[in-house]
């Protein structure tokens, strides 16, 4: 079938309610009802996604391109890509389930769907009816030829090796097995934050976090079996990242306080002593992998100051007999710490890790810890994590975007990948242990927009008491305030004009959205579209129109920002670690900003400001650098913010509660600002800060729900 050109009867938006049922394989589908009936099991299907079955079944085997999707499906309104993706995952998921149709991918074209056995059989071949059987009959043999005659051994050795040849074929083409979840269950769930799950060597008990909140959490130790946790250590830290010896006495673990490098401390199991390993010498959060039938920690950590690029990472060795440490391998990242995730495979020989390419896209790498070879075992977007199985030939890896997360299994030898689960629950951290289990960190949030208090405050002054997530807040100059939330079931990008309710303007589907700037005329805005493959910075109008779109292999901490005439994007250049000025309008335009290794860069008159990757600071850099303030935080993602004559830097993690301090531009002490109760800090979900130009008004993203549990998968081959 060839791709619908012309306009006909199909290219009308579909109303679903007007639809007739329609039986597809073993699925019975009344579009009215968006319901699916399968063996008397009913299942409701979202709107859109009960639209783009309707349609492909409409095509009748012919290919549907992705425009006309958009026309028929969302009535022509400016979506991105991944909202046709979701819905044909969706369906594809329908079709695994049913198993007689598919849903096809035309490259580059669009989609049809493929009915199974069900929708088409072929008519068998018969002889006619009104004939006697047919009677095959043999040819005359020819004539021997004397000498010729084959020996009966040398036919019965054909017949075995044909015989083995067969077999041979069919244990190769045989299907591999895969594994796929047999049941779940809730493990730990109580009013503490618990996360970052480890199981013992043998299975039989899990290591996790818990605490009040993400910066006093304290390793806790529980048996599988049931009972409660144990906690393993009190101090004054943060302890997160917990990795067990091969033998199950030892628990290493990093104890963190932000600004200061970490620590690696080792605790014996159950309630043994605690003590401190040794010390990240720049970072204040790592990851740490304990090594089986070793005395040997990994853990990432920032280069030496002349070593490498501010945004590079460190894998580092340490031989906990002598304290001695030699680097493993050094990786170039464009946004806050270039690896992380370590874990190292049961049998020992291999050592995973993600490779962070920019925001919200990660490489799975594998290095073989006796030749120092690597290699990728493919990519991963949103919020990731990954583990090894226990036979260590598979690593199960975790991307969330927000409104939903996937676990897919990838073979260790490099074979494909394949989806083993799904949920609408926002997935951070994975461990599998003995007996196919596999431990999830699920959380649950809500993070509203709240507006800045001028003095000392409990709780959050909520501006938009929306369920989910919302982030990145951005005003134009005329009070206008768009952000980006997840609140209708999709990531998308809304806007609020003063005394008005929020309207969405671009729905992103299940693309992970973030960094959000609206340009200084109020005309543009540049967003980041993070995807398991790369990031795509979109340029969009006040309307939501798309105005033009470009791939970079990352974005920069702080960024992107506008230059002040509202022409150029600012976007950090990978390829030599620049922060580049590039057209809006015409992408292929672009020239560096600034000099290498300075990040967050800002524009503001005459004067160029940036932060860095390998320290706190706030500096003037278009001349010689000079500090402004040594208290802006490293790593630190949003872009600050500017109000007036002076620099808003956030000050979260104060012992008297989170606070914007306002730092002068022409440089002299720092005063506090206001007070942000409840500001979002965690590393990968840090709250920006935006002013309101017409007001004065200061906006921020509150945590004002959280909760993280543990729960348990049991896994199975099949």
């Amino acid at each position: 079938m060839s791709l619908e050109n012309s306009p006909s009867p199909h290219d009308s938006v579909i109303d679903l309610a007007r639809e007739a049922d329609f039986r597809l394989g073993g699925l019975q589908v009344s579009p009215s009802t968006r319901e699916v009936e399968r063996d008397g099991q009913r299942e409701a299907l979202e709107p859109r996604v009960m639209q783009v079955l309707v349609a492909l079944f409409r095509a009748n085997g012919g290919v549907v391109s992705r425009d006309a999707l958009i026309a028929r499906c969302w009535e022509g309104r400016i979506v991105g890509e991944d909202a046709i993706n979701r819905a044909i995952w969706r369906l594809r998921k329908l079709a695994e389930a049913d198993g007689d149709f598919a849903i096809e991918t035309i490259p580059r074209v669009g989609y049809r769907l493929i009915p199974g056995s069900s929708g088409h059989v072929s008519p068998p071949v018969v002889a006619d009816a009104g004939s006697p059987d047919p009677v095959v009959r043999p040819e005359k043999a020819p004539p021997a030829v004397p000498g010729a005659q084959p020996r009966r051994w040398l036919i019965a050795g054909t017949l075995i090796l044909v015989g083995l040849a067969g077999s041979a074929a069919a244990w190769l083409l045989w299907p591999a097995r895969h594994w796929t979840v047999e049941s779940s269950r809730p493990f730990i769930s109580t009013l503490a934050l618990e996360s970052e799950p480890a199981f013992s060597p043998d299975g039989t008990v899990l290591a996790y976090t818990a605490g009040p909140n993400f910066l006093s959490r304290k390793i806790h130790i529980r048996n599988v079996a049931g009972g409660d946790g144990i906690k393993v250590a009190d101090d004054a830290y943060d302890d997160r990242s917990p990795s067990w010896s091969s033998d199950g006495v030892h628990l290493a673990y990093l104890a963190i306080k932000p600004g200061e490098p970490c620590r690696i401390m080792v605790a014996t199991i159950p309630a043994g002593g605690v003590r401190q390993a040794a010390r990240c010498s720049r970072w204040d959060v790592s990851s740490v992998a304990w090594q089986p039938g070793t005395q040997f920690l990994y853990y990432t950590d920032a280069p030496p100051e002349a070593a490498a690029s501010p945004n590079a990472g460190d894998i580092y060795r340490l031989d906990l007999d002598t304290g001695s440490r030699r680097l493993v391998t050094r990786k170039e990242g464009t946004d806050s710490g270039a690896v992380g995730n370590l874990h190292c495979s049961p049998d020992g020989k291999s050592l995973l890790y993600l490779w962070m390419h920019g925001l919200g896209v990660w490489e799975i790498m594998i290095h073989d810890l006796a030749s120092g070879k690597e290699h990728s075992l493919g990519m991963i977007g949103g919020d990731p994590s990954a583990a090894w199985s226990a036979d260590s030939r598979t690593v199960f890896a975790s991307g969330a975007t927000y409104i939903e997360s996937a676990i897919t299994a990838y073979p260790a030898n490099g074979a494909p990948g394949y989806r083993v689960y799904a949920t609408a629950v926002h997935v951070r951290r994975i461990a599998v242990g003995g007996e196919g289990l596999l431990a999830l960190e699920t959380t649950i949030s809500r993070d509203n927009l709240a507006r800045a208090s001028p003095t000392p405050a409990a709780q959050p002054d909520i501006i938009d008491p929306a369920g989910g997530i919302a982030m990145s807040p951005t005003f134009a100059p005329d009070g206008t305030l768009a952000f980006v939330s997840n609140r209708s079931g999709n990531n998308a990008v809304w806007t609020m004009k003063p005394g008005a309710a929020p309207v969405q303007l671009y729905d992103g589907g299940a693309s992970f959205l973030a960094r959000l700037r609206y340009s200084p005329d109020g005309k543009k805005l540049a967003l980041v579209v993070g995807s398991g493959t790369g990031i795509t910075i979109k340029i969009l109008n006040a309307d939501g129109a798309s105005l033009s779109s470009f791939n970079m292999l990352g974005v920069g901490l702080g960024l992107p920002g506008w230059t002040p005439d509202s022409k150029d994007v600012l976007i950090l250049e990978r390829r030599d670690n620049r922060v580049y000025r590039i057209n809006a309008e015409n992408p292929a335009r672009r020239r560096p900003i600034a000099p290498p290794f300075w990040f967050g860069v800002t524009i503001r008159g005459d004067a160029i400001y940036g932060t860095r990757g390998d320290g706190p600071g706030l500096w003037r850099i278009d001349k010689k650098p000079e500090l402004i303030s040594g208290k802006f935080p490293t790593y630190w993602q949003p872009g600050f913010a500017i109000m007036g004559d002076d620099a808003l830097i956030p000050d979260f993690s104060a012992p008297g509660g989170a606070r914007i301090l306002a730092q002068p531009l022409a440089g002299g002490p720092d005063r506090v600002l206001a007070y942000a109760p409840g500001a979002a800090t965690q590393a990968n979900f840090q709250s920006a800060i935006a002013v309101n130009p017409k007001t004065g008004e200061i906006v921020y993203v509150a945590a004002v729900a959280r909760d993280s549990n543990i729960d348990l998968l049991t896994l199975t081959k099949r």
